[in-house]
């Protein structure tokens, strides 16, 4: 049975159908393919221009019977975004405001809803999801909201910079009783991020033997340094069991992972923390420095 070739003219057929119900100050531009939007809240006024290629590809990967929900769906969302767009106005300039925070990979599609998170993908474990901070509330941030407040643009600030720029100053603070340390600013979603540019914000911590690194809740990130002559099975072990229960207890949880930054080497190690040991260490850890240069020594 030969397979019916995927027309995207009857995907755009529905979104015409719906717009004057759903939308009915929108503009169809087939050759976009785009929607033309123009909406009034109050005293503001906008327009702008949403590509529909995420709705075509959507669709092309389903059945043609579920395309009529699909894009219904769709435009709904576009109309519950017009009013939180509508929102976000009324605390100043949004550009200003955009925040970005630091996931694992895959979160923002598990996690987020009919339209797609404006995210990136940072190496192989995380991924970066943008936002626009309002008053105390962090909403992350969807394609389409991004164009409709021209964010797109090229000569918008990036929402990266202006996040890392917000970490500078943030400074290591020792949590008791354990040989590690913590950045922490309590709600706020961003010190996560911080790994993203380790270089400059986490100075040395990936020198030597580098660091076990853990971002076990979105306000937090916590470094045990490696380069010392310890139990390193011990010590990660103990880590491995904090970064655990953090996360579990965390308003705003990030991962349970814990990782190996060594230069601008950036490992995850398998850890089973209801077990011991609770991490598989690499070579490189299992043995202490001391009875390394002992060896050397012979």
């Amino acid at each position: 049975m030969t397979k019916t070739p995927f027309d995207p003219r009857q995907v755009l057929d529905l979104v015409e159908d719906l717009l004057p119900v759903l939308l009915p100050d929108a503009d169809l531009d087939p050759a976009g393919p785009l929607v033309k939007l123009h909406w009034s809240r109050g005293g503001l006024s906008s327009s702008a221009e949403v590509g529909l290629v995420e709705l075509i590809d959507r669709c092309r990967e389903q059945p043609n019977h579920l395309w009529p929900r699909t894009v219904d769906e769709w435009l709904h969302g576009v109309v519950e975004e017009i009013g939180v767009a509508t929102d976000e106005h009324l605390y100043g300039d949004v550009a200003a405001r955009q925040r970005a925070t630091l996931r694992p990979t895959g979160w923002a599609a598990a996690t987020g809803g009919v339209l797609a998170d404006l995210t990136v993908p940072f190496g192989r474990y995380f991924e970066i999801v943008f936002g626009i901070q309002s008053g105390s509330d962090w909403r992350r941030l969807t394609q389409v909201r991004r164009v409709m407040h021209g964010l797109h643009l090229p000569d918008r600030p990036s929402g990266l910079d202006l996040t890392l720029d917000g970490l500078t100053g943030l400074t290591f603070q020792p949590v008791d009783g354990v040989p590690w340390s913590v950045l922490h600013r309590p709600g706020d979603p961003t010190v996560g991020m911080a790994l993203v540019d380790h270089e400059r914000l986490l100075p040395k911590v990936g020198a030597g033997r580098g660091a076990l690194l853990a971002v076990p809740a979105s306000d937090l990130l916590a470094v045990c340094r490696v380069d010392r002559r310890d139990d390193m099975q011990r010590r990660a072990d103990e880590f491995a069991r904090w970064v655990y229960q953090v996360h579990l207890n965390a308003e705003d949880p990030c991962t349970a992972g814990v990782f190996w930054l060594v230069g601008d080497l950036l490992a995850e190690l398998p850890v089973d923390p209801l077990h011991s040991p609770a991490v598989l260490l690499p070579k490189p850890l299992q043995t202490p420095v001391w009875r390394r240069w002992s060896r050397l020594r012979r």
